[in-house]
């Protein structure tokens, strides 16, 4: 039989040991917690490449402080947290002279020798270089483009595709010094689409750029799968196929997917918002955009949304350090704002647009454009 002082010793110690397994336990809680609150603190506020008192920069920090504190009647789930961004002219340039599709459907066209490239096509990359010159957009220049595209890329496969751009994001970017076409994104928004992510939020480019280009130019940049860029489609083809219907034939072990050269029609307008509904199958709660071809998108993001909802247009009116043009960009602020879409001023949000190294080289305005489809903006990507 054990003495009595044994049994006294072995409850004092199992209830030293169940304190401190207790402590450890809280402790961990506490520090599990903390990081949470600092992460979220830190996530939730855009500040290294935003004005001082960007009004902007404000209203987002504001907004992400609402939605992800589980204490705010604003606050919405991570599932829930879906935000869509344009590319050209909202999360990159597209100015020098024109957007990046452009530039290097027109350096390929005039210099592969590819045995795919007609006149036709040699036609339309030729316009692109001459309207760069006056920075002049033609009427219909960009479904010219991309049927041209089409037809270029026809027989590559997705891969092949992307080694080209890969490798003309390595270029200079025509109009600046201190910068190639890849590393051409602007600052603010990229620390938008970072800090966004930090705080839950699924992030996905929706664009009226051809997608296999996008997801080229944008590795290294922005970290989201290939999966979350949606954009316009060329058809694909098996090696083997040949006239053979895709209901009629089997792919096969010795099979590559190419381009067949079909072009679907530019992801733009309301295009953008039915490959929004098809490809992700939920209502974003914020939008980014620069033009009327993503009006459609802002528009359908603040409609009826059930959870808190915003919308912004990235306005190109800074005339010193980008090619943008102040009066008629205040033209398009008062129409959108009036639609309940918030502004984005590079000339008054952003602190610097490229980096500060980065210089705007050639004394002109932004391009002028004619035509129905360019009335409200420089680009509808």
């Amino acid at each position: 039989m054990m003495p009595a002082a044994f049994h006294q010793k072995n409850k004092t110690n199992g209830g030293y040991m169940i304190m401190k397994r207790f402590a450890i336990i809280l402790l961990i809680l506490t520090l599990c917690a903390g990081a949470a609150f600092a992460e979220n603190e830190t996530g939730a506020r855009l500040t290294e490449y935003w004005t001082e008192n960007s009004a902007a920069a404000e209203s987002l920090n504001a907004y992400l402080q609402a939605v992800t504190d589980e204490n705010s009647p604003d606050y919405i789930p991570a599932d829930e947290r879906i935000a869509v961004f344009d590319l050209d002219g909202t999360l990159m340039c597209e100015t020098y002279p024109f957007c990046f599709e452009y530039m290097v459907f027109a350096d390929y066209a005039l210099n592969s020798g590819s045995g795919t490239i007609t006149e036709e096509i040699r036609a339309v990359a030729q316009e692109i270089v001459e309207a760069g010159k006056t920075r002049e957009k033609p009427e219909g220049m960009s479904t010219r483009q991309a049927s041209a595209g089409a037809l270029a890329y026809q027989g590559m496969t997705m891969q092949e595709l992307a080694e080209m751009a890969e490798r003309f994001t390595h270029t200079e970017a025509e109009g600046f010094s201190g910068m190639t076409r890849g590393e051409a994104f602007y600052k603010p928004m990229v620390e938008l689409f970072e800090v966004l992510q930090k705080n839950g939020f699924t992030n996905y480019v929706v664009t009226a750029t051809e997608r296999n280009l996008v997801r080229a130019v944008i590795a290294g940049t922005l970290s989201i799968p290939a999966s979350q860029v949606i954009g316009t489609e060329y058809g694909y083809t098996a090696t083997g196929q040949g006239d053979k219907a895709d209901g009629d034939y089997t792919f096969q072990p010795s099979d590559q997917v190419v381009f067949d050269g079909t072009y679907y029609g530019e992801n733009a307008k309301m295009s953008k918002v039915d490959a929004i509904v098809r490809e992700i199958g939920q209502q974003p709660v914020l939008a980014f955009g620069n033009t009327s071809g993503d009006l459609a998108m802002e528009i359908y993001t603040i409609s009826g949304n059930p959870r808190k909802s915003a919308a912004y247009m990235v306005m190109s009116d800074d005339e010193t350090r980008e090619y943008g043009d102040a009066e008629s960009a205040e033209e398009k602020k008062k129409a959108y704002t009036e639609q309940g879409i918030g502004i984005i001023s590079m000339r008054d949000d952003f602190r610097t647009i490229y980096g500060d190294h980065v210089q705007k080289t050639e004394a002109v305005s932004a391009p002028e454009t004619v035509g129905e489809e360019e009335k409200t903006g420089k680009d509808e990507k």
